[in-house]
């Protein structure tokens, strides 16, 4: 009986391991597949995260908007002419304006100061600045005593 080829060995050995692992092109097209899909799904993302942060901001405005309202109505006037500014959720200082607390996203810092510029006893102007976060670059937010609203609401 003829001995087998001498090399059968090592083909057969080599045929069994290219069936148990990945070739380097397979790698090189799941790893452009993953690309592709993070290329994509990043700036989504990050354009869902920043909607969240400006839709907060716009609720604080709307709402430090009915404060000021309910004051006027209760008192004719918009309150004490002056500039004030909340950073924090804890930062109101105004005694005569204690309802309004901005809120902040559960979990996140607060992206916005707030700042209520109080021009005469009948006329303000709401704004909300990007601070940090995702918002930054994005633009103030604003409404006036007219209801007027500027920026990206």
């Amino acid at each position: 009986m003829p001995r087998p080829f001498p090399f059968k060995a090592a083909m057969d050995y080599h045929q069994n391991m290219s069936k148990k692992g990945f070739t380097l092109i397979e790698l090189l097209i799941t790893l452009a597949i993953l690309g592709i899909i993070a290329a994509i799904a990043i700036p989504a993302y990050t354009g869902y995260v920043r909607s969240g942060a400006r839709q907060e901001a716009t609720a604080n405005l709307q709402a430090l908007s009915l404060c000021l309202e309910q004051y006027y109505a209760e008192n004719a006037s918009y309150g004490t002419p002056g500039t004030y500014t909340w950073i924090s959720p804890a930062s109101n200082q105004l005694s005569w304006l204690s309802s309004f607390n901005p809120q902040k996203a559960a979990g996140s810092a607060n992206n916005y100061e707030y700042v209520l510029d109080v021009t005469g006893s009948d006329t303000y102007t709401a704004t909300a600045i990007p601070e940090r976060g995702p918002v930054v670059g994005d633009g103030n937010l604003t409404i006036d005593n007219n209801g007027t609203k500027t920026g990206k609401w």
